[in-house]
């Protein structure tokens, strides 16, 4: 079950997870252009990796095409900061920009027992930019991706 925290008054969006898998498995899933495509996005979407350089300085740039009405949505980002597999720090951008475009992302990949918490801190510049993405319904998104995630460690 994913969690999607949006408290009153602050200005990060924190997403948790836990995955029946080991922390190298699922920073795999995270990190990979090959796998990136089988999950990312809700179901609805198609995702193509543009560019994905995972070291601190590379950039990310994903577009996703909505297989219902063909709208294109491009998201990027600067990786700040990759320690495989604990976790990763990168800026996450909406293209063409908007309220909340910009956020600063943390990620951390605990493991116990053979399974795996993955946390995700989304940091935005005001509280209004991340209210602003409340009711665009992006929790929905999240958790069906990460269910498509699940699906995709769990099969592999």
């Amino acid at each position: 079950m994913t969690e999607v925290i949006f408290e009153p008054g602050r200005q990060d969006i924190i997403i948790r997870r836990e995955f029946d898998a080991p922390r190298e498995k699922v920073f795999k899933a995270f990190t990979d252009p090959e796998l990136i495509p089988r999950w990312w996005g809700a179901r609805r979407f198609t995702t193509t990796v543009d560019r994905m350089d995972v070291r601190q300085g590379g950039q990310w740039r994903f577009v996703t095409r909505n297989n219902d009405d063909g709208s294109e949505y491009a998201f990027r980002g600067v990786y700040h900061d990759v320690a495989a597999p604990s976790g990763t720090v990168f800026t996450f951008e909406f293209e063409p920009g908007g309220p909340g475009y910009l956020q600063f992302v943390t990620e951390t990949f605990e493991e116990a027992d053979g399974r795996t918490v993955y946390t995700q801190v989304c940091l935005f510049q005001s509280v209004e930019d991340r209210d602003g993405w409340i009711p665009t319904d992006m929790d929905k998104g999240i958790r069906e991706s990460l269910d498509l995630l699940a699906d995709l460690i769990a099969r592999s």
